[in-house]
């Protein structure tokens, strides 16, 4: 909720995605009841708040396009794991944790979004059990501590082991510990059209429909995630073509549908601009083409695809696709920092390397993305996303007295090549400070610290428990495994071992 206020935001360097991007020009920016009114030059209201700018750049706030907050605690837990070994660690720790948890999980990561210049966050949250008291922990979680969320709690019919290429070679126990049992379509979206009621979209919440994934989910529950979109206006959400696996279940399983998840989205009414997909790491030069000429999306987490071995999405085909671009951090296990900072250097420095000729400037283009992009991807473009008359105000401070301005020759380049989040002074979202001077001032985050403690004791406990569970599945999960790389793709998305 915004404060009820009039707010001027006095002196600052102030970011237009339109003007001058190396030297924005000093302005004032005028608010009231959380909406910017005016930019301008010496602006003026009686009464109003001053917000002293002065030798800050002021940048719209970014967004995170995709995040699961359900992961928060295992944060440095895993290193060196692919994808399908790490959900065989991640996704028993996700199941029947306690309302204290849930709540601390959520603040945990909205506390470091907000630290890292984060105003809103697309939550993907795999919830178990699916039910209405927790979603309202979650929920009211976020309304604390004031960061703008596209909630988007994870829908599915069809059991985890479906994401395994080859699941049938593995012992039915080492299937269980995956998960074998598939969820009712009908509950789910009856629980969905629920919420939609409960929680009415009021900022700073707003939501999305996120169907797991296409392998994930049956025609039916794809259908009626399509007709929720349709009927409340709302974006969608779904993993596709993280892994070469999931490239190879396309082709071997969904012949139907010429051997892409394109196309079975497609054809049960999901291709469109409503949709993003999350990582399409390998997707075909075809698929990215039908995906423009749709205005559907692709939220890239080049960070996580790295560390959970998936591969490096391609960049320079999506650029030339002209596929709409958003940018996401993922989970706090699988990338370990909610930091769009890092999101935007990896996505310039992958393109960079994509073509070995001089290439045009990307530093805007990839703030871009970062902000009025991954708005797109939620429908809140022209409400956040910009520092324009009309729109949220949702704004970041930095200090340019930090050393990753010294020198300062480029706003643009140095908030994307430099910027590691240290620089961030203060934070406002729909017209509230929740950061003021390097400190949250919205919940108290010593006593969230204190919380996490306690609760971790039990967690590592949990933890330690299904490390020792599962070392019976790992030499069939690595010859499962290695068998997914036999077979041949038509593409690399790998940097090549030379022996």
């Amino acid at each position: 909720m915004s404060d009820q206020k009039t707010i001027v935001v006095r002196g600052g360097q102030v970011y237009d995605h339109d003007g001058d991007v190396h030297k924005p020009k000093v302005a004032d920016i005028l608010i009231q009841d959380g909406n910017i009114v005016a930019v301008g030059q010496n602006l003026e209201s009686g009464g109003a708040e001053i917000v002293d700018a002065r030798n800050r750049l002021v940048v719209p706030g970014l967004i995170n396009a995709h995040y699961h907050s359900h992961d928060t605690l295992c944060r440095g837990l895993f290193e060196e794991l692919p994808l399908e070994f790490w959900l065989l660690y991640t996704l028993p720790l996700g199941i029947n944790r306690s309302k204290e948890e849930l709540r601390a999980r959520t603040l945990v990561g909205a506390l470091e979004s907000i630290q890292c210049g984060i105003t809103c966050v697309q939550d993907m949250l795999g919830l178990f059990p699916l039910d209405d008291e927790s979603t309202d922990v979650v929920v009211d979680a976020y309304r604390e501590i004031g960061l703008r969320v596209v909630f988007s709690p994870m829908v599915w019919d069809i059991p985890p082991i479906a994401m395994v290429r080859h699941k049938d070679s593995l012992p039915p126990d080492v299937q269980d510990m995956l998960g074998t049992v598939g969820r009712p379509v009908q509950d789910q979206l009856d629980y969905l059209n629920r919420q939609f009621n409960r929680h009415a979209t009021a900022s700073p919440l707003h939501w999305a429909i996120a169907p797991f994934a296409p392998q994930r989910c049956s025609p039916k529950m794809l259908q009626g995630c399509a007709e929720l979109s349709h009927k409340h206006d709302l974006p969608v959400y779904t993993h596709v073509y993280e892994t070469r696996g999931q490239r190879l279940i396309a082709r071997e399983l969904f012949a139907d549908y010429d051997g892409s998840l394109i196309t079975y989205m497609e054809r049960n009414g999901l291709l469109g601009p409503k949709l993003n997909i999350v990582h399409s790491v390998w997707i075909t030069r075809p698929e990215m083409d039908r995906m423009a000429a749709a205005d559907a999306g692709i939220v890239l987490n080049h960070l996580s695809n790295l560390k959970l071995k998936s591969g490096i999405a391609p960049v320079l085909d999506l650029r030339e696709a002209g596929v709409r671009i958003g940018l996401g951090c993922d989970n706090c296990s699988g990338s370990d920092v909610q930091s769009i900072f890092q999101a935007m250097k990896t996505f310039c420095l992958f393109a960079a390397v994509s073509d070995p000729e001089p290439g045009a400037p990307l530093a805007h283009e990839v703030l871009r993305h970062a902000t009025l992009g991954n708005a797109r991807t939620a429908g809140l473009q022209g409400k956040v996303g910009a520092i324009k008359a009309g729109h949220k105000a949702d704004l970041v401070l930095i200090n340019l007295n930090d050393t990753a301005y010294l020198p300062y020759n480029s706003a643009a380049r140095q908030l994307v090549y430099t910027e590691t989040g240290r620089g961030i002074d203060s934070v406002m979202i729909d017209g509230r400070m929740v950061m003021k001077e390097r400190r949250v001032t919205t919940i108290d985050t010593d006593g969230l610290r204190r919380e996490v403690e306690s609760l971790m004791r039990h967690f590592i406990a949990d933890y330690d428990a299904v490390v020792k569970s599962r070392a019976r599945a790992l030499p069939y999960m690595l010859e499962a495994h290695r068998r997914m790389w036999e077979p041949d793709v038509g593409m690399n998305r790998f940097i090549a071992r030379t022996r």
